[in-house]
């Protein structure tokens, strides 16, 4: 069986000597280096400003799409499965997403240049799943304390006392544009803001009137609403030191890669 690979992945030494073992595989850029025997589309969320649609496999007799993560909002297929590694077990070894959240708090204070020592900050996770409780270990010996909130628990001081937001949460219909005014809101501090959740969760248009306002003090996110096409949103365009945008990368860590890649092969075997 032949496999096309939107995503690069011979860097990955182990992945690459594990997959060609099993599959004839291709590294393409298009659709129209797509040939005819393909049986699987692999394409991860990183390195895609596009999305995967309906149009994009027409006339492939694909058996599947297969994405190395846990989200898949870069595909909109419904003729054929959609594979992911949501809920796998590799995911709790999969560190990768919660070490970038870090990265993102040191990194926003220093690009607007009021540094302040993390032993003195509360933070909040919102959302405390997989990643929410990596972040809590993570967290546990830098920030002061850590209040979370979740669907079935909240800290009584959550609102009251946190510096920075941490989400953490799902892509949900419930969820979009969570993040918003209102929510924002009910924090009695000025707050930062840290989203390696996804772009869709934040109404970006009102957290950057926040930020115009000073009750946010700074936005870092590794995802953006419109991710996956080239329109330019308002968040895309601002070259402003409060707002800190990477791309995606948040679980691109080689050994992260190699796990979740590799895991999603194992589930078409």
């Amino acid at each position: 069986m032949k496999i096309a690979f939107l995503t690069p992945y011979k860097h990955l030494s182990k992945f690459k000597k594990y997959v060609e073992k099993k599959f004839t595989c291709i590294e393409i850029k298009s659709k129209e280096e797509i040939t005819k025997d393909v049986v699987y589309l692999f394409v991860a969320p990183n390195y895609l400003n596009y999305k995967i649609t309906e149009d994009f496999i027409k006339g492939i007799n694909l058996k599947g799409i297969l994405s190395p993560s846990t989200g898949t909002n870069h595909i909109e297929v419904n003729s054929v499965p959609v594979i992911d590694i949501k809920n796998e077990d590799v995911l709790d070894s999969i560190t990768s997403t919660a070490e970038h959240n870090l990265f993102l708090i040191l990194s926003i204070m220093r690009q607007i240049g009021t540094i302040e020592e993390l032993s003195t900050k509360i933070l909040g996770i919102m959302g405390f799943g997989r990643l929410g409780k990596m972040l809590n270990l993570i967290g546990l010996n830098i920030f002061k304390d850590i209040k979370i909130y979740d669907d079935s628990y909240i800290d009584e001081d959550f609102f009251k006392k946190t510096d920075f937001l941490s989400i953490n949460i799902t892509l949900e219909d419930r969820n979009k544009d969570i993040i918003n005014k209102e929510f924002i809101g009910k924090f009695k501090k000025n707050i930062y803001i840290i989203n390696t959740a996804r772009g869709e969760v934040v109404n970006e248009d009102e957290v950057l009137d926040l930020i115009y306002d000073g009750k946010v003090l700074g936005y870092a996110t590794d995802v953006v609403k419109e991710e996956h096409t080239p329109k330019a949103t308002l968040l895309k365009c601002l070259n402003d030191p409060r707002i800190l945008i990477t791309p995606h990368i948040g679980g691109t860590a080689i050994q992260a890669q190699e796990k979740a890649y590799k895991a999603v092969i194992k589930k078409i075997l």
